[in-house]
Order: structure tokens, then C-alpha cells, then sequence
């Protein structure tokens, strides 16, 4: 009985394994795309549409930025290695571009053509700079090289899946400010637009 008992040794319990979660590149790319800092913005470029047309505008612009990003982290780099541009040269050319709409939203300069305005606007300056802009560009390509390219696409669909109720959320909030209101923050925010693309400007040249 003794030799049985020896032979039958109780088995260790199980010791759950912790596993180590590094959620630097989330939070990093978080705080870059920043869904709530750029929320005012976004709500006065929405604003100016239809209500009826701003949840779907607002559901292209958010697909559009995660289809840029996604871009980038697959072939973008290599697409400006093989134009000869630099990340600083993509930071210039859209500080321009933003600028010229900061201005044409300030003085109320139509821009374009007013039918193709909905789908347009999903793209610019929605989708890019607002979102997916040079900053947010710049993240995911470090972000694929320090970790990998798998980690860089699920930390830009876990950002961008945040993004949207947030921007949702905050629309709604500002719709409370009303005609008046709406147009105060629309002019300020015009103007702090413009002064944003200034130091993206700045920084691609420094």
C-alpha cells in the first residue's frame, strides 16, 4: 500500500502564465492621432454638411485614415523611398494644403466643386491630415520597425476602432452649442487650423 501511494504523486497545480501586454505603441499612436483634441475640428468641418450626411461622412473619413495608415505600414515607406521623399517632405506638403483650407474655412472661400463636397471632405481634411497626418504616418513606420508589421496594423485597428465613438460622441456634445456657438468655435477653430498646419510646416523644415 505504501509502494502505491509513493508510485501516485499528486500533480502540481497549474500556474497561470502572465503574459507580458506592451502597450506603449497603442498608447503612443493614441496620443499622436489625439481623437479628442481634433474633435472640435471635426465637428466644424461636419457642421457645414447636411445632418442627415455627417454620420456617414464621418464613417468614410474614419475607414479612410485606417486604409491610409494600414498603406503606410505596408508599402508606404518604400513608395517614398522610390519618389525621393522624405518624412519631412510629406510634413510640408501637407502643412500647405492645410493651410490653404485653414484660410479658405476662415475667409469662407468655397473650394472645389460643391457637389463632389461630401466625399471630398471624408478624404481632406478628415480622414488626412486631421487623422491619419504626417505625425500619424511617421508613428506607424516606427512602430512597424521597433516591433513588427502585425503589432503596427492591430495597434492602428484597436486606435482607429476608439477614434470613432469618440468622435461621435464629442459631435453630439458640440451640436448642444447651437447655430451661434457653432459658428464662434468654427472660426476658432479656423484660425488655431491654421496655426497647426504652420508648425507641422515648421517642423518638416526643421
Amino acid at each position: 500500500m505504501e509502494g502505491l501511494r509513493t508510485c501516485i504523486k499528486p500533480r502540481p497545480l497549474a500556474v497561470p502564465v502572465m503574459v507580458e501586454l506592451d502597450l506603449r505603441p497603442f498608447i503612443m499612436l493614441f496620443v499622436v492621432l489625439d481623437p479628442i483634441g481634433v474633435s472640435p475640428y471635426v465637428y466644424t468641418i461636419l457642421s457645414r454638411l447636411p445632418e442627415d450626411k455627417r454620420v456617414p461622412v464621418l464613417r468614410r473619413a474614419v475607414a479612410s485614415a485606417f486604409i491610409i495608415l494600414v498603406a503606410f505600414v505596408v508599402v508606404g515607406d518604400v513608395l517614398l523611398s522610390i519618389l525621393d521623399v522624405s518624412i519631412d517632405d510629406f510634413r510640408i506638403a501637407t502643412g500647405l494644403i492645410l493651410l490653404i483650407y485653414a484660410a479658405a474655412s476662415l475667409f469662407e472661400i468655397q473650394i472645389g466643386f460643391r457637389e463632389e463636397r461630401d466625399e471630398s471632405i471624408a478624404v481632406f481634411p478628415l480622414a488626412t491630415p486631421l487623422l491619419a497626418g504626417p505625425g500619424a504616418v511617421s508613428t506607424v513606420l516606427y512602430i512597424k520597425y521597433t516591433y513588427s508589421v502585425v503589432i503596427a496594423i492591430i495597434t492602428t485597428t484597436l486606435v482607429i476602432l476608439l477614434t470613432y465613438p469618440i468622435l461621435a460622441a464629442s459631435s453630439k456634445t458640440l451640436k448642444l452649442l447651437g447655430r451661434h456657438g457653432t459658428l464662434l468655435i468654427d472660426k476658432f477653430m479656423s484660425l488655431i487650423m491654421a496655426g497647426f498646419a504652420i508648425s507641422i510646416i515648421r517642423e518638416g523644415i526643421t
